[in-house]
C-alpha cells in the first residue's frame, strides 16, 4: 500500500517536472530536488544504481571533478548536479511504467505550446532574442522547441491529430523567436527523418528537392534566412572558439580533461563553452572519458537503429540533437537533457508508417498458414 502511494506521488512529481521543462528553469531544478529526495529517502535509488551506462557516467563525471580541483576550476563542481540530474532522467527511464511515460510525453507535446507565450512575452519586453528569462540562453530554448516540434508532428502523423500539427507550428514560431539557427537546421534534418518514414516516396523526393533549391537560394542571397545578416560574421566566429580549444589542448592535455566548463574559466569568462559538442566532451572530460561516454550513446544508437522502424521518433530526436549540437553544447542544460531522455522513452507502434498495414496484413497471413500446417 505505502510503495503504490509513493509511486503515484512519483509520477505527479514526474508530471510536474515534464510541465516545468517548457516554464522555468528554476522549477525543473525545485522539482528534480523533490524526486532525488523521494528516491533517495525510500530506497529506490537501489534499483538503478547497477546500470553499467549510469554507472560509467557516474566515474566519468567524478572523474572530472578531480582534473576540475587541479586547474582550480570551480565550475567544473557543476558534474555533481549533472549526474543527479541523469540519475532523475535513468529512474524515469528505467523503473517507470511504460504506459505512464507514453501518456507523459503525449501530454507534454501539448503542454509546449506554453513555451511560446513566455518566449513572446520576453521578446516584447526585451526586443531582444527569447529564452534568456525561462530557459537561461535562447539557443536551450530553441533546443527544447526542435524536439518539442519533431515529437508534435510524430504524434501529428501517427495519431492523425489536429491538436499536435497545430503545436507543431507553434513550436516553429518560438524557433524563430529565439533566433536560434543551429535549431532551425536541427528541427528540418529532424522533420526529414520523419518524412522519410511517413510519406510515400514521391512526396519524400519532391521534399529534399524542395529544401535543396531553398538551400541554394540561401547560399546564392536570394532567398532570406533567420539572422541572416550575422550569419558570416558568426561562422567565423565559431570557427575561431573551436581554434582556441584546439590551443587549450597543446597548452595542457586532451586525454584527461579539465572538467565543466574550463572553456569559461580559460577564456576568462567570455565564451560559456566551445559551441561543439565533441570539443567540450573533450575539454571536460579527456579523449578518455569522451570515449566512454560516446560507447554508452553509441550502444544506445545501436540498438534504435537495428530496430529502426520501431524507433522512428528517437531517430529524427537523435538526427536533431547530433545536429544542433555540431554548433551549440545544448544538449547538457538541464530542460534540455531531460526532455531528451523523457522523449526516448517513449515506446512507439508506428502503426501509420507508409507499408506498414501490408506488412501486419502479411504477417497474418503467413501465421494463419502455419496454423493450418
Amino acid at each position: 500500500m505505502e510503495i503504490e502511494k509513493n509511486q503515484k506521488y512519483l509520477k505527479k512529481l514526474y508530471l510536474l517536472l515534464g510541465a516545468s521543462i517548457f516554464i522555468h528553469y528554476g522549477l525543473v531544478i525545485l522539482f528534480s530536488i523533490l524526486i532525488l529526495i523521494n528516491i533517495f529517502v525510500t530506497g529506490e535509488y537501489k534499483k538503478i544504481f547497477k546500470d553499467k551506462s549510469l554507472i560509467t557516467i557516474g566515474i566519468v563525471l567524478g572523474f572530472s571533478i578531480i582534473t576540475s580541483v587541479f586547474y582550480r576550476n570551480i565550475l567544473g563542481l557543476i558534474a555533481v548536479p549533472i549526474f543527479l540530474c541523469l540519475v532523475v532522467g535513468r529512474y524515469y527511464t528505467l523503473i517507470v511504467n511504460v504506459e505512464f511515460k507514453n501518456r507523459s510525453l503525449e501530454w507534454m507535446a501539448k503542454f509546449s505550446g506554453v513555451s511560446f507565450f513566455i518566449g513572446l512575452c520576453e521578446f516584447l519586453f526585451t526586443h531582444d532574442r527569447a529564452g534568456y528569462f525561462a530557459y537561461f540562453n535562447p539557443n536551450y530554448l530553441g533546443s527544447i522547441m526542435m524536439m518539442s516540434a519533431i515529437i508534435n508532428l510524430y504524434f501529428a502523423f501517427e495519431k492523425k491529430s489536429k491538436i499536435n500539427i497545430l503545436i507543431f507550428f507553434v513550436n516553429i514560431l518560438t524557433i524563430f523567436l529565439t533566433g536560434s539557427r543551429s535549431s532551425l537546421i536541427a528541427v528540418v534534418l529532424g522533420i526529414f527523418a520523419l518524412f522519410f518514414y511517413f510519406l510515400r516516396k514521391r512526396y519524400f523526393a519532391g521534399g529534399i528537392l524542395l529544401l535543396l533549391g531553398y538551400a541554394i537560394g540561401v547560399i546564392s542571397g536570394v532567398l532570406p534566412f533567420l539572422r541572416e545578416n550575422t550569419l558570416v560574421e558568426y561562422f567565423w566566429l565559431r570557427v575561431e572558439i573551436i581554434d582556441m580549444a584546439f590551443r587549450i589542448f597543446k597548452r595542457t592535455n586532451i586525454l584527461y580533461g579539465h572538467g565543466n566548463f574550463y572553456y569559461y574559466k580559460f577564456t576568462n569568462h567570455v565564451y560559456p563553452h566551445s559551441h561543439n559538442a565533441l570539443v567540450e566532451l573533450l575539454l571536460s572530460y579527456g579523449l578518455i572519458g569522451t570515449i566512454a561516454l560516446l560507447t554508452v550513446f553509441l550502444r544506445y544508437l545501436y540498438d534504435i537503429l537495428r530496430n529502426d522502424r520501431n524507433n522512428v521518433l528517437k531517430i529524427a530526436l537523435i538526427a536533431g540533437i547530433v545536429v544542433h549540437n555540431f554548433t551549440d553544447f545544448a544538449i547538457f542544460w538541464i530542460q534540455t537533457v531531460l526532455l531528451f531522455i523523457m522523449a526516448l522513452s517513449y515506446e512507439e507502434e508506428n502503426e501509420q508508417i507508409r507499408g506498414y498495414g501490408f506488412r501486419k496484413i502479411g504477417k497474418i497471413k503467413n501465421k494463419i498458414e502455419r496454423n493450418k500446417k
